[in-house]
């Protein structure tokens, strides 16, 4: 990943962020779905539910941005995370923004995306039980920062081989990675090549046609806009998400 990205990480975090002051442990309503922060297996999270819903069709766990050369834990209170999971919860999913813990960020890339699989893999399994939904009907999702390690974490390790697959927005990975995910893809980043690598439908392209992973991936290069994490994609990560889970 190149280090022009740091400017843009810090940017998407910032530019995405909504503060509105609730009180963690109180859930909020917004447009008919519930939001609530938990903090389950030492792991804490935002979850949104829609109002009435007993029954889940499966579940999506997001991760923010971050600033790879200096990493905080995981934000919440992502723009574009929070649109997503708004409109997984209306669409008769449970979702959830991941806090996943400090990592070592360039210093230790592997071991950094090891532990945020592992944050994930918490957060989902904690959703599983409390709402009833089986672990395998998971899906995971990340912008930038959480992107990048997800798409390392498929490649090196195997924490997530259970879930449907990754919604990476705004991320990248070479060739030998793209030839070794081990669980779908779908990669979506705007025109202009800023993640460095491999992305959007460039990274689909580098999944080998033997790839059992094929079939089920996919990419977009969003050519309406040219910098990071720049897209509104809420609507084509949720296409799909219900191509995976429905």
């Amino acid at each position: 990943m190149k280090k022009y990205l740091l400017s843009a990480c810090i940017l998407l975090v910032a530019a995405c962020s909504k503060n509105n002051g609730n009180d963690p442990g109180k859930p909020q309503q917004a447009d008919g779905v519930s939001q609530k922060t938990e903090t389950a297996n030492g792991i804490t999270y935002k979850v949104f539910t829609a109002n009435g819903q007993s029954q889940y069709k499966g579940v999506l766990v997001v991760g923010s941005g971050n600033d790879e050369n200096n990493p905080t834990p995981g934000s919440l209170e992502g723009g574009a995370e929070t649109d997503l999971c708004q409109t997984a919860a209306k669409n008769g999913y449970v979702a959830a923004i991941v806090q996943y813990r400090k990592t070592a960020g360039n210093a230790d890339w592997n071991n950094s995306a090891a532990q945020i699989a592992q944050d994930y893999d918490k957060c989902i399994v904690a959703l599983a039980g409390k709402y009833g939904v089986d672990k395998s009907k998971s899906a995971v999702a990340g912008f930038s920062y959480a992107s990048f390690m997800l798409l390392t974490d498929i490649t090196v390790n195997n924490t997530l081989s259970y879930s449907k697959g990754v919604l990476a927005a705004c991320g990248g990975a070479d060739t030998w990675k793209a030839q070794h995910f081990k669980i779908p893809v779908f990669s979506i980043n705007c025109a202009g090549n800023n993640e460095g690598d491999f992305n959007g439908k460039a990274l689909y392209d580098q999944i080998p046609a033997n790839s059992p992973v094929k079939a089920r991936s996919g990419g977009v290069t969003d050519n309406s806009c040219n910098t990071h994490c720049g897209g509104t994609w809420t609507q084509a990560m949720m296409g799909q998400l219900k191509t995976w889970l429905e």
